[in-house]
């Protein structure tokens, strides 16, 4: 037993004396795996490959815009209509609003006195005459399309530039055609000569009230918001509305379009049986 024990001594003695270097030492650090990315470190150059966490470029600044009403309907009783278009905006900046009825051909009549009768002496067609055209600004439009604005912002005489004349007339017989075109349309309350009124408030927010009259024309209109940043585009929002007729009235323009001959009789008779009644009640009285 005692020689068993002079024999395990001194094993024993290297095996402690093993785990107490060990301990000493600390834990092993295992290298990296080949081909394992290792980050730089502090103050070092840094990995070219690594995305930067801030982009290069400014990010498109934020332009909400709504309307209060998403279509305007034509009744028998429409005696025109006022939307509220609001909306909020990254500031610095100034809002411009462009709406734009739907182009069509129009014709423009001359009327002239002739033996004390008004008679139709000339006529003229233009191509791609907006419906209805009006503008609101923040700032008065003239002193922010001088900043360098332009481009898809246009006044009514810009826009009118664009318009095609059919047929060949004088230079000047054409401008005064054209003049009258813009005369019938304003005097029907579809080119409203005044600039409207965009109300900014607490900086980022705002409104403004956009009029139609009772004479608007069918079709898809096209309201289109601007922000200016320096005289420069920097958003755009476009929103489409419809109009369209409702009720009795889409009916009688659905029967007058696609039943001409019914259409026309119809009204014959209705004349006659009013004027019936008409008479008959007068002579009761």
């Amino acid at each position: 037993m005692t020689r068993l024990a002079a024999i395990l001594m001194p094993v024993l003695a290297a095996a402690l004396l093993l785990a107490s270097s060990g301990w000493a030492q600390g834990p092993r650090v295992e290298p990296p795996p080949a081909g394992a990315l290792v980050g730089p470190s502090i103050g070092g150059p840094v990995d070219s490959t690594v995305p930067p966490s801030v982009p290069v470029e400014a990010p498109t600044p934020d332009l909400v815009v709504d309307l209060s009403l998403a279509r305007v309907s034509i009744t028998s009783a429409f005696q025109g209509e006022s939307i509220l278009l609001f909306g909020m905006f990254d500031p610095p900046g100034e809002i411009v609003v462009v709406v734009a009825g739907p182009p069509a051909r129009q014709t423009v009549l001359r009327k002239q006195r002739f033996l004390g009768l008004w008679l139709n002496t000339g006529r003229q067609s233009f191509d791609d005459v907006p419906a209805y055209y009006a503008i609101a600004a923040s700032q008065p439009l003239q002193r922010l399309l001088a900043r360098g604005a332009g481009g898809e912002i246009l006044s009514l005489e810009d826009r009118l530039q664009s318009v095609r004349s059919i047929g060949e007339r004088e230079h000047q017989d054409l401008i005064k055609f054209r003049l009258g075109l813009v005369e019938v349309k304003r005097r029907e309350g579809l080119y409203p000569a005044a600039i409207g009124q965009v109300s900014i408030q607490a900086g980022r927010l705002f409104r403004v009230d956009l009029p139609f009259p009772s004479r608007l024309p069918e079709g898809i209109y096209e309201v289109r918001t601007y922000l200016l940043r320096d005289g420069k585009i920097v958003a755009a929002v476009s929103r489409p509305l419809p109009v369209a007729k409702e009720g009795f009235s889409a009916q009688l323009a659905g029967w007058a379009a696609n039943e001409g001959p019914l259409y026309g009789l119809g009204a014959i008779l209705l004349a006659l049986v009013a004027g019936w009644l008409g008479g008959a009640i007068m002579r009761r009285l």
